[in-house]
């Protein structure tokens, strides 16, 4: 096992030469799912004593914020020193929320208020939250919706909208490119397994993950290579799409024939690894990523 020191070197090096954030979400091994604001700055150090450059924060360590009130009640202080820290360490921070409700309009407001104190890179969202209805009455809502927020919000983090794993979900590659192209400062925030899965395993050569990066360079602009933002999660899936997260050793996506087309477009931005062993899977795979990006 490598000690410390030489992963972060090693770590610091592939994200170098990658163009990219490497980080996790929500945790660390040891904690995966990061509640107070003491869980956090320990998740934070622990990132960059191996030289991990991103973490996304769950929304479980926001539970008691409610309204824009609880924020600035007793919250205001600890974000405010997250923020410091991971500022410090050079790591960045970014929100993600997968369970927005039909009414989303106080929880929008509120998460981009507290992207903007923490001075977050992006807001993560899912475009689920209108799913009882037909999906071209709630792609045209959650368009709107967004719109509105983000017209009052005045937010300096962007909303990411995130591609998801199931076929009867808002939320495929179209979609999202479509929402972003009829929004306001919103960006496509793309996870791979959900392509992957919502298409049965369609992501399985290189070829598949080139004509992806295409499509968005075509339908965004080329100013998207500049500050991508890219999940890889581990999933399983049938023939209508998402069954559950895995493992990424345990789904037959494929992170070299990513990282191989990354350094073929020359995409520079963050990118994610969603897997139940947090760090410790980046660390195990530290020769085979040292591989990659030569």
């Amino acid at each position: 096992m490598y000690n410390e020191m030489i992963i972060r070197k090693k770590m610091l090096k592939i994200q170098e030469r990658l163009g990219m954030r490497i980080g996790i979400t929500y945790g660390i091994k040891k904690m995966p799912v990061t509640k107070t604001p003491d869980d956090v700055l320990r998740s934070l150090k622990e990132l960059y004593k191996i030289g991990l450059k991103a973490f996304v924060l769950p929304r479980e360590f926001f539970t008691g914020i409610s309204t824009s009130s609880d924020l600035y009640k007793e919250y205001y202080g600890n974000l405010l020193k997250i923020k410091d820290i991971a500022k410090k360490f050079n790591i960045e921070l970014s929100l993600r929320h997968l369970s927005l409700s039909d009414q989303p309009d106080e929880t929008l407001k509120t998460f981009c208020k507290i992207a903007a104190i923490m001075d977050c890179r992006i807001f993560i969202i899912q475009p689920t939250f209108y799913s009882m209805m037909p999906q071209e009455q709630a792609m045209k809502l959650v368009v709107y919706k967004i719109n509105e927020i983000m017209a009052s919000a005045r937010s300096t983090a962007n909303i990411g909208i995130e591609t998801t794993g199931k076929m009867n979900q808002v939320g495929s590659l179209e979609d999202v490119i479509e929402i972003v192209k009829r929004t306001q400062k919103t960006e496509p925030v793309i996870n791979w397994g959900n392509i992957h899965a919502r298409g049965s395993g369609t992501l399985r050569t290189q070829d598949d993950f080139r004509r992806v990066m295409e499509q968005l360079i075509k339908e965004i602009g080329p100013g998207f290579t500049r500050n991508a933002y890219f999940i890889i999660s581990g999933v399983s899936y049938g023939p209508s799409g998402l069954r559950r997260y895995v493992p990424i050793s345990e789904s037959d996506i494929n992170i070299g024939y990513l990282i191989k087309q990354i350094m073929s477009f020359d995409i520079k931005g963050t990118l994610i690894f969603e897997d139940p062993n947090k760090e410790k899977l980046i660390i195990k795979m530290i020769a085979e990523l040292e591989d990659m990006v030569r």
